[in-house]
């Protein structure tokens, strides 16, 4: 009786929420924002010190898609469930990302023409309509074309293409397997932006769009967080608790900002892909437990919700306000800068909250709500642990939040409890 309660206590459930990692994504769609700040400092900022200082502090964004792409993994990875089919899983992926990606080039495309720009170009429009746009070598017009966040969509579509497959061949290998991909994947990510150096410009391509743009490259990223998922539901994780992980993220964003310029924007997150690769499990693991996390307050979780929004319309909010108030070099006081950017900052969460409760919500419920579960068998996804039957993921939006559909360690627990 006593081993049978320890058990329950000490294993997740299949109810477990995973609220922490919706909280992370607010911080890693903040990180990406002063990225964007920090880029425009020249432009908020006058006082050479007061830039040198604000580029200091904000470049930690830098590694904020890398995080994203880990964590999506993970959480689509964690969240898969039985009976639903490829396809619909495919439709649950559309309905998320393409709503806010449309509407959002909608409105690019108006303050573009408030600019008095050109707008009407078939060709940026097909590839950015299509989300292909980071397929395209050499085209920066292309990659960052209208609403420029969405080229990170171009690989996200990729990688959502690919996880049914993904999915099935990880489910078919041993546990011992998914160490040796996580680890091989982590080296790789490490080792790229340094060795590609090795390389002039393979292809014909430049070594920004292989190790920045390019949807397979980058999906290393997407299947390294799978395999920390499936390591934590198969309660094979072992690794430091939060506390230690948040250091270690915190000592390779320290040590990438002493790398030189010339390693690019990935040199980021080959120094904290480590730090990411630690800090997913613990929270995870957190929440599981139901244990202490400060990424799980109320107001943490609804940023984390809000956050796909934010990211999509942060840089259509900076536009307006940086020409709004004109492009020359500023004149004004750093404390009149920081107000600026704290009216920017306003400005698009009150735009990310519309988009999210006037588009991004109803269009999923329209989308997806007429259609039912389907019983799992022939057209479903590979099955998921021990089931032998098909398993979907849940909707990005709120994948950290749903639960599990199998206890971690669940064979362990077994064990205990017949002990």
């Amino acid at each position: 009786m006593t081993s049978a309660s320890t058990t329950i206590r000490s294993t997740p459930s299949a109810a477990a929420r995973l609220d922490s990692l919706t909280g992370l994504r607010w911080i890693a769609a903040l990180m990406i924002f002063c990225l964007h700040i920090q880029s425009e400092s020249n432009f908020f900022v006058a006082d050479s010190r007061a830039q040198q200082a604000l580029n200091s502090i904000m470049a930690a964004g830098r590694s904020g898609v890398s995080f994203f792409y880990i964590l999506s993994g993970f959480v689509l990875a964690w969240s898969v469930r039985p009976t639903d089919t490829t396809s619909r899983f495919w439709w649950r992926r559309f309905s998320k990302i393409y709503p806010n990606h449309f509407v959002t080039f909608l409105v690019a495309c108006l303050l573009l023409s408030w600019r008095g720009m050109e707008v009407v170009d078939f060709e940026r429009m097909f590839y950015n309509l299509t989300l292909l746009h980071s397929w395209v070598p050499g085209r920066g017009d292309v990659w960052y074309s209208f609403n420029a966040p969405s080229w990170s969509l171009s690989c996200e579509a990729f990688f959502y293409l690919c996880f049914p497959l993904l999915y099935a061949g990880l489910r078919r290998v041993r546990p011992v397997a998914w160490w040796v991909i996580a680890g091989t994947s982590a080296l790789f990510i490490v080792v790229l932006p340094f060795g590609i150096k090795v390389f002039h410009e393979p292809f014909g391509w430049s070594e920004h769009f292989i190790v920045y743009h390019l949807p397979p490259v980058r999906m290393i990223e997407f299947l390294l967080g799978m395999c920390l998922a499936l390591l934590v539901r198969g309660g094979r994780w072992r690794g430091p608790g939060m506390t230690v992980s948040i250091l270690v993220v915190l000592a390779g964003m320290t040590v990438a900002a002493y790398l030189p310029e010339q390693y690019g924007l990935v040199r980021d997150a080959a120094c904290t892909v480590l730090g990411y690769s630690l800090l997913l499990p613990a929270c995870a693991l957190a929440d599981v437990r139901q244990s202490r996390s400060i990424w799980r307050t109320p107001r943490l979780v609804y940023l984390g919700e809000v956050s796909f929004a934010f990211y999509m319309v942060h840089e259509i909010c900076l536009y307006a306000v940086r020409h709004t108030f004109g492009d020359d070099e500023p004149h004004r006081p750093t404390v009149a800068a920081g107000v600026l950017v704290l009216a920017t900052f306003c400005m698009a969460l009150v735009a990310a909250m519309i988009l999210h409760h006037a588009v991004e919500l109803p269009m999923m419920r329209l989308l997806t709500g007429g259609r039912r579960r389907t019983s799992a068998g022939r057209g479903t996804l590979a099955g998921g642990p021990g089931t032998g039957q098909g398993a979907v993921p849940a909707q990005p939006g709120d994948d950290p939040a749903r639960p599990a559909p199998q206890p971690v360690a669940a064979a362990m627990t077994h064990r205990i409890a017949a002990s």
